[in-house]
C-alpha cells in the first residue's frame, strides 16, 4: 500500500489511513446502481429504455470492424450517459474515443501512468475527482500545481494525466456533469506561456468530441497576477454558455457558496481526505488499471476496415486521412 501518513499529520489521520487502506472501490461511485437510478429519474428515462439503448450500441459495435476492441458494458453505459441518452451521439463519441489517438497523438503516445514522464508530471501536478457528488449529481474535479518551477512542467503530459483519470472514470463513473476547481497557488507565468493556442485548441477538441464537454462550472482559486490574461485567452476557445460558468475566486472560502464543504478535501477547509491521501489512492488506482493502460498503448484504428461514415460525422470533420488539426 502507498504510504501517505506523515509525521506532521494529526492523530486523526489514523482514521483516514484506515479508510484509505480498505480499498479504492469507492473513489468514484459507491453504489453505481443507485446513481444510475438517480440519473434516469432526472432524465425521465426508464431502466428498460436505458438497457435498450445500450443494447443498440452493442449491436452497432458488431458492425464496426475498424475499432480495436469491444468496449466493456461499463464504458458503453458511461458513453450513453455522457451523450444524454442519444444513441447516435454515443456512437460518435465512442468512435472518436478511439480515432482521436491518431488525430492528436501528442496527447496519447507514451502517456501510460507507469512511464517516467508521467511519473514526473504526477509529482508537480495532480487531478483528483472527489468522491462525493453535489446535490445535482455533479462530480467535482480538483486540479492543483504542486511545483512552482515551470521547467518541470509539460502541458501535454499534464492533460494526458487528466485523460488517464478520465479513462478510469469511463470504467467506473456515470458523469452527468463536472465542476472543475483549479488551484493556481503555485501556477506561474512560465506555466501559462507553455499552453500555446495550438495546445489549448487540441485540448478543447478532445473535451468536446470525446467527453461531451459536460462542464457545469470552472472555478479558479488563488489566482496569479496575470489571471485576467489567462481568462482572456481561455474564453474565446469556449462556447458562450461555458464561458459564463467560469469564475475566479481570490479566497478559498468563496468556494463554499458553490461547493459544500463536506465534498472538499480537508486542505480546503472541507471534511474529506487530504489531497496527499487522495493522490496516494489514485496512484494505487492507476496501478490497478495497469493492464488497461498497457492495452491502450497498442490501440490503432484500421481505416481500411471502416464502414460507411456515421450519419453526422461531417460535423466531426476529422475522418479520412487524419490531416493535422489546423488550429494555429
Amino acid at each position: 500500500m502507498p504510504s501517505w501518513t506523515s509525521s506532521e499529520e494529526s492523530p486523526d489521520s489514523r482514521m483516514y489511513t484506515f479508510r484509505c487502506q480498505m480499498d479504492t472501490k469507492h473513489l468514484l461511485l459507491e453504489k453505481r446502481e443507485d446513481h444510475l437510478n438517480y440519473v434516469l429519474k432526472q432524465s425521465n428515462k426508464t431502466k428498460e429504455e436505458f438497457r435498450e439503448g445500450v443494447d443498440v450500441l452493442k449491436a452497432w459495435l458488431g458492425t464496426q470492424p475498424h475499432l480495436p476492441e469491444t468496449p466493456s458494458d461499463e464504458m458503453l453505459e458511461c458513453f450513453y450517459v455522457l451523450s444524454k441518452f442519444s444513441v447516435e451521439g454515443a456512437k460518435q463519441k465512442l468512435d472518436m474515443y478511439y480515432s482521436i489517438r491518431s488525430i492528436v497523438p501528442d496527447f496519447y503516445e507514451n502517456k501510460n501512468p507507469k512511464l517516467p514522464n508521467m511519473q514526473r508530471i504526477a509529482k508537480v501536478t495532480c487531478t483528483i475527482p472527489l468522491p462525493k457528488l453535489t446535490k445535482d449529481g455533479y462530480r467535482v474535479i480538483l486540479t492543483k500545481w504542486l511545483d512552482d518551477d515551470p521547467d518541470n512542467f509539460d502541458p501535454y503530459d499534464f492533460f494526458s494525466q487528466i485523460n488517464n483519470v478520465a479513462e478510469v472514470r469511463l470504467q467506473e463513473d456515470l458523469p452527468i456533469g463536472d465542476i472543475v476547481i483549479n488551484d493556481l497557488d503555485l501556477f506561474k507565468l512560465g506555466h501559462f506561456i507553455k499552453f500555446t493556442p495550438t495546445c489549448l485548441k487540441k485540448i478543447f477538441v478532445i473535451v468536446e468530441k470525446v467527453y461531451g464537454n459536460r462542464l457545469k462550472g470552472i472555478y479558479y482559486i488563488n489566482p496569479p497576477p496575470f489571471m485576467d490574461r489567462l481568462v482572456s485567452l481561455l474564453k474565446p476557445l469556449m462556447k458562450p454558455k461555458l464561458a459564463r460558468r467560469l469564475h475566479v475566486f481570490k479566497a478559498t472560502d468563496e468556494l463554499y457558496d458553490y461547493i459544500p464543504r463536506d465534498i472538499l478535501p480537508k486542505d480546503y477547509g472541507g471534511e474529506e481526505l487530504s489531497l496527499k491521501q487522495f493522490r496516494g489512492l489514485w496512484k494505487q488506482k492507476f496501478a490497478e488499471y495497469k493492464d488497461r493502460f498497457d492495452a491502450l498503448e497498442t490501440f490503432k484504428i484500421d481505416e481500411d476496415l471502416r464502414p460507411d461514415r456515421l450519419e453526422n460525422d461531417d460535423i466531426l470533420g476529422f475522418y479520412g486521412n487524419f490531416k493535422k488539426l489546423n488550429v494555429d
